[in-house]
């Protein structure tokens, strides 16, 4: 085959490799479980957080999402997963956590809400391509000596163990402009591992939650449906790097044909 066919031939196939390329996501969901929350606005959080996983793709040759939801408070507990999301289970998922049981716990401790998610992911055989954890609450991290540093350093640790991205929804009246700048910078650690990264944002202005750590403020739990809704598309919508294999095979190809027409000369 002649040099010009069979860089012609490569770059096809690197193209279609980039075409066709599927990445496996995981997607974690903290529900605060706290007894601040009660429990008519726990079942509003885990009616939303229902309805929105619905919205999941499930085509077999596109991006596959691997689902875990969990509750935390004084303690943890897992609603679902980690699991695969299929058009067979999507179902299920949204029934267990439509169903589950409101735990009423009497402290907010985020950073084992953080590193329970990271457990659970990672003892069901390892981080995907991409991993992008999700909790909701509705206050601050509570009632733990230096509560605020141990989630801090619960979210660098998920960033600098392979977590992509951490976000939050802080939900009610409550939660003061300091607490919201608190968790932004539990987002920016745990997204860039950096605390300014983080950033307070509302529903119309949501970042891509793989570059930039971001907490929507949410004024009450009426609108909790709207913010998850809105935050689950962006995170489907969010482009997916390419294999870090991929762009080496471009460089081969490049290296290929400089020493040809070195050769040619």
């Amino acid at each position: 085959m002649k040099f010009r066919n069979l860089v012609a031939a490569a770059g096809i196939a690197v193209m279609s490799a980039t075409a066709s390329f599927a990445a496996v996501i995981d997607l974690g969901f903290s529900l605060d479980g706290s007894g601040s929350v009660g429990s008519s606005n726990f079942n509003t959080v885990k009616t939303a957080l229902s309805t929105a996983l619905g919205s999941i793709p499930t085509d077999p040759a596109g991006n596959q999402y691997r689902v875990a939801v969990t509750q935390f408070g004084s303690s943890n507990s897992t609603i679902w997963g980690p699991m695969v999301v299929t058009a067979g289970n999507i179902g299920a998922l949204q029934t267990a956590v439509s169903t589950a049981t409101y735990q009423n716990g009497s402290s907010t401790q985020t950073a084992s809400a953080i590193n329970y998610l990271y457990n659970l992911f990672n003892n069901a055989g390892g981080l995907s391509d991409l991993t992008m954890f999700n909790i909701t609450t509705d206050g601050r991290p509570c009632c733990q000596s230096n509560a605020q540093a141990l989630a801090e350093a619960a979210a660098l640790a998920a960033h600098n163990n392979g977590v992509d991205g951490i976000s939050f929804e802080g939900v009610g009246s409550g939660l003061t402009a300091t607490d919201l700048a608190n968790m932004a910078k539990l987002a920016g650690l745990g997204t860039a591992g950096n605390a300014a990264n983080g950033m307070v944002v509302d529903v119309n202005s949501i970042p891509n939650p793989l570059t930039t750590g971001f907490v929507i403020k949410v004024d009450d739990f009426a609108d909790y449906e709207a913010a998850i809704a809105a935050k689950l598309q962006k995170v489907i919508t969010a482009p997916v790097p390419l294999p870090a294999g991929l762009p080496l095979l471009l460089v081969g190809i490049g290296a290929f044909g400089l020493v040809r027409r070195k050769a040619a000369a």
